[in-house]
């Protein structure tokens, strides 16, 4: 993805997905976590549904921080 404004080649900044330590599909958690939160396993803990369940990337310019900022959804 490129900067709209200077078309400078743009660096993810932020990744927001709509699941987390769910274990069924092999999803991430912290080992520290896995006695104390083993009831959020079949729930999402962020209380976040981005899009259809999915992901939601978000890019800044390496080149200047000021330009909007992009972002699209998986």
């Amino acid at each position: 993805m490129n900067c709209e404004t200077c078309a400078a080649p743009m660096v993810l900044l932020l990744s927001i997905g709509s699941r987390e330590w769910d274990g069924a599909n092999g999803s991430w958690m912290p080992t520290e976590e896995w006695d104390v939160a083993g009831h959020l396993r079949d729930r999402c803990p962020t209380k976040l549904t981005i899009g259809r369940d999915g992901l939601l990337n978000i890019f800044a310019c390496p080149t200047e921080p000021g330009h909007p900022h992009r972002w699209s959804l998986q």
